[in-house]
């Protein structure tokens, strides 16, 4: 299977390319704002992001193009497209999201991924929820009030890799991760962090507990 990915400089793009062959222009080479295909290829995983959730509520415009409008443009294409999503597209009032939850972002970059679902629907596609960190932990501070089924980049790459394998049997969305756990717990894994509470952050509305049910994941792959 011929694969493009796009995000290939990112965290997820860079782990991805350690596992499974992919052809990954740069952005000078392939625009997601104005993509032109460079060769035939048979699917399309879009990583590629605007990913800094408190400098989205300021820089709209560009979390809104990078998101929505290059998802978009991705999709008219006409190629099938695995569609990198988040867990943040629930807003964090229950935990154990399934596929067909309720989604109801809290912030604006949630609502530009969410937006970039509907999308990728433009083309075939499967959409695939989760949440990666760089290893070792990028901040000083944790939240231990914050839940989520993330993990580590390299942990949530190998589990991707299955899916893309997979592709063709998988259904329109999944979830995607490694049990419910602290972002606090998280972090401890990798660093030593000082444990702080969601309030404590005020920058964005962060949810507090978007941790993924992914039984229908366990079953298939």
């Amino acid at each position: 299977m011929r694969i493009l990915l796009t995000g290939g400089a990112g965290l997820l793009g860079t782990e991805l390319q350690k596992l499974l062959p992919m052809f990954s222009p740069s952005h000078q080479l392939f625009d997601i704002l104005n993509p032109i295909l460079p060769k035939k290829v048979d699917l399309i995983v879009h990583s590629a992001a605007y990913t800094d959730v408190a400098m989205a509520e300021t820089e709209r415009e560009l979390c809104y193009q990078t998101n929505v409008i290059g998802t978009r443009n991705l999709a008219s294409l006409g190629v099938p497209m695995l569609y990198i999503s988040t867990e943040y597209v629930f807003d964090g009032e229950k935990g154990n999201y399934h596929e067909g939850d309720y989604p109801n972002p809290r912030n604006f970059y949630a609502l530009t991924k969410l937006l970039g679902e509907y999308e990728s629907r433009r083309t075939r596609s499967v959409v695939v929820r989760c949440l990666f960190k760089p290893r070792p932990f990028e901040h000083a501070c944790a939240c231990v009030d914050q839940f989520t089924s993330g993990d580590y980049a390299e942990v949530i790459a190998k589990e991707i890799a299955v899916a893309i394998e997979k592709f063709n049997e998988l259904p329109p969305t999944i979830h995607i991760g490694t049990g419910r756990k602290s972002t606090y717990d998280l972090a401890k894994q990798s660093r030593e962090v000082i444990p702080i509470t969601v309030e404590s952050i005020g920058l964005v509305r962060l949810p507090r507990d978007t941790s993924l049910n992914t039984t229908l994941w366990e079953s298939l792959k």
